[in-house]
Protein backbone atom coordinates (compact mmCIF):
# COMPACT_ATOMS: atom_id res chain seq x y z
CA UNK A 1 0.00 0.00 0.00
CA UNK A 2 2.21 3.01 -1.33
CA UNK A 3 1.15 6.49 -0.75
CA UNK A 4 1.52 8.17 1.93
CA UNK A 5 -1.40 8.29 4.57
CA UNK A 6 0.02 9.73 7.31
CA UNK A 7 -2.18 12.37 7.35
CA UNK A 8 -4.73 10.25 7.53
CA UNK A 9 -4.91 8.63 10.73
CA UNK A 10 -8.14 7.28 9.89
CA UNK A 11 -6.68 5.06 7.12
CA UNK A 12 -3.60 3.97 8.97
CA UNK A 13 -6.03 2.12 11.19
CA UNK A 14 -7.80 0.78 8.77
CA UNK A 15 -4.57 -0.81 7.59
CA UNK A 16 -4.37 -1.82 11.31
CA UNK A 17 -7.38 -4.49 10.34
CA UNK A 18 -5.06 -5.94 7.56
CA UNK A 19 -2.10 -5.69 10.16
CA UNK A 20 -3.32 -7.66 13.41
CA UNK A 21 -5.53 -10.31 11.34
CA UNK A 22 -5.97 -12.70 8.31
CA UNK A 23 -8.47 -11.26 6.13
CA UNK A 24 -9.38 -12.02 2.57
CA UNK A 25 -11.28 -10.39 0.21
CA UNK A 26 -12.54 -12.64 -2.89
CA UNK A 27 -13.10 -10.53 -5.80
CA UNK A 28 -15.95 -12.63 -7.17
CA UNK A 29 -18.82 -11.06 -7.06
CA UNK A 30 -22.96 -12.00 -6.41
CA UNK A 31 -24.85 -9.05 -8.08
CA UNK A 32 -28.04 -8.28 -6.70
CA UNK A 33 -27.71 -4.96 -9.17
CA UNK A 34 -25.06 -3.03 -10.94
CA UNK A 35 -24.42 -1.09 -7.30
CA UNK A 36 -25.17 -4.02 -4.41
CA UNK A 37 -23.73 -7.49 -4.83
CA UNK A 38 -22.37 -10.21 -2.16
CA UNK A 39 -18.80 -10.59 -1.48
CA UNK A 40 -17.30 -13.15 0.79
CA UNK A 41 -14.36 -12.01 3.39
CA UNK A 42 -12.46 -14.30 5.14
CA UNK A 43 -10.83 -13.41 8.69
CA UNK A 44 -8.74 -15.39 10.27
CA UNK A 45 -10.04 -18.45 8.43
CA UNK A 46 -14.02 -17.46 9.17
CA UNK A 47 -16.11 -16.89 5.98
CA UNK A 48 -18.50 -14.17 6.08
CA UNK A 49 -20.93 -13.37 2.51
CA UNK A 50 -21.86 -9.39 2.96
CA UNK A 51 -23.79 -7.48 1.06
CA UNK A 52 -21.96 -4.21 -0.11
CA UNK A 53 -23.30 -1.27 -1.56
CA UNK A 54 -20.82 0.38 -3.95
CA UNK A 55 -22.50 3.19 -5.81
CA UNK A 56 -19.46 4.48 -7.29
CA UNK A 57 -17.34 1.32 -8.54
CA UNK A 58 -15.11 1.51 -6.18
CA UNK A 59 -14.79 -2.15 -4.88
CA UNK A 60 -11.49 -3.09 -6.68
CA UNK A 61 -9.30 -6.11 -7.05
CA UNK A 62 -5.81 -4.29 -6.39
CA UNK A 63 -7.34 -1.95 -3.60
CA UNK A 64 -8.02 -4.51 -0.32
CA UNK A 65 -8.38 -1.16 1.77
CA UNK A 66 -11.35 0.75 0.01
CA UNK A 67 -12.78 -3.57 -0.35
CA UNK A 68 -12.81 -3.20 3.38
CA UNK A 69 -14.14 0.02 4.07
CA UNK A 70 -17.09 -0.96 2.14
CA UNK A 71 -17.33 -3.95 4.19
CA UNK A 72 -16.74 -2.01 7.29
CA UNK A 73 -19.37 0.88 5.81
CA UNK A 74 -21.86 -1.89 5.03
CA UNK A 75 -21.83 -3.66 8.77
CA UNK A 76 -22.03 -0.61 10.76
CA UNK A 77 -25.31 -0.23 8.31
CA UNK A 78 -26.55 -3.13 9.67
CA UNK A 79 -25.93 -1.99 13.34
CA UNK A 80 -27.02 1.46 13.52
CA UNK A 81 -30.54 0.79 11.28
CA UNK A 82 -33.29 -0.09 14.00
CA UNK A 83 -34.84 -2.91 12.10
CA UNK A 84 -34.83 -4.92 8.15
CA UNK A 85 -37.45 -1.91 7.05
CA UNK A 86 -34.84 0.88 7.83
CA UNK A 87 -32.19 -1.12 6.55
CA UNK A 88 -33.92 -2.08 3.20
CA UNK A 89 -35.19 1.46 2.49
CA UNK A 90 -31.52 2.47 2.75
CA UNK A 91 -30.18 -0.19 0.67
CA UNK A 92 -33.32 0.51 -1.66
CA UNK A 93 -34.02 -3.40 -1.92
CA UNK A 94 -37.30 -5.48 -0.76
CA UNK A 95 -37.40 -6.85 3.14
CA UNK A 96 -38.35 -9.78 1.90
CA UNK A 97 -36.42 -10.66 -0.54
CA UNK A 98 -33.44 -10.44 2.09
CA UNK A 99 -35.60 -11.38 5.09
CA UNK A 100 -32.93 -14.58 5.75
CA UNK A 101 -29.79 -12.70 4.95
CA UNK A 102 -30.39 -9.90 7.82
CA UNK A 103 -31.71 -12.38 9.74
CA UNK A 104 -28.14 -13.65 9.70
CA UNK A 105 -26.41 -10.38 10.03
CA UNK A 106 -26.77 -10.22 13.77
CA UNK A 107 -24.82 -13.12 14.44
CA UNK A 108 -22.59 -12.26 11.06
CA UNK A 109 -21.83 -8.46 12.92
CA UNK A 110 -21.19 -10.43 16.30
CA UNK A 111 -18.37 -12.92 15.08
CA UNK A 112 -16.48 -10.75 12.74
CA UNK A 113 -16.31 -8.43 16.23
CA UNK A 114 -15.23 -11.10 17.97
CA UNK A 115 -12.62 -11.62 15.72
CA UNK A 116 -11.46 -8.05 14.91
CA UNK A 117 -12.38 -5.70 17.82
CA UNK A 118 -14.71 -3.09 17.26
CA UNK A 119 -16.36 -2.55 14.00
CA UNK A 120 -15.16 0.72 12.76
CA UNK A 121 -14.81 2.18 9.35
CA UNK A 122 -13.01 4.84 10.68
CA UNK A 123 -14.11 6.74 7.64
CA UNK A 124 -17.44 8.42 7.92
CA UNK A 125 -20.61 8.11 5.58
CA UNK A 126 -20.03 11.67 4.92
CA UNK A 127 -16.69 11.29 3.79
CA UNK A 128 -17.12 8.23 1.80
CA UNK A 129 -20.21 9.72 0.15
CA UNK A 130 -18.92 13.23 -0.79
CA UNK A 131 -15.29 12.10 -1.66
CA UNK A 132 -13.59 14.14 0.40
CA UNK A 133 -9.90 14.14 1.05
CA UNK A 134 -9.11 11.00 2.79
CA UNK A 135 -10.90 8.91 0.71
CA UNK A 136 -9.31 10.11 -2.46
CA UNK A 137 -6.10 9.29 -0.80
CA UNK A 138 -7.77 5.59 -0.25
CA UNK A 139 -8.34 5.03 -3.47
CA UNK A 140 -5.28 5.74 -4.62
CA UNK A 141 -3.84 3.06 -2.53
Amino acid sequence: MNNDTSKYPAIEKLKQYFENNSIAISGEKQFVRSDLFFVDVSINQQTFKILIEDEYGDFSNTNALINWLLILISLKLFNETEDILEWSKELDISPSTFLEYYKSLSSTYQKIESLIGEINPYISFYDYYNRTGIVRALLKQ
